[in-house]
């Protein structure tokens, strides 16, 4: 079993998509976390010059 995912992790497809499912997967809980805010939620930070 354990030779097997070896085997199957050596190809350069499989790697590259589950490298890439890895990062979607991080940018997506980021997203997540930090919420969908508009760029004109906070205040802007030069008004008062």
């Amino acid at each position: 079993m354990l030779n097997k995912l070896k085997m199957l992790y050596e190809k350069t497809t499989m790697k590259w998509l589950l490298n890439t499912s890895y990062y979607f997967l991080i940018l997506v809980l980021l997203f997540l976390i930090y919420g969908f805010h508009t760029a004109n939620t906070g205040s802007y930070i030069y008004n008062d010059f």
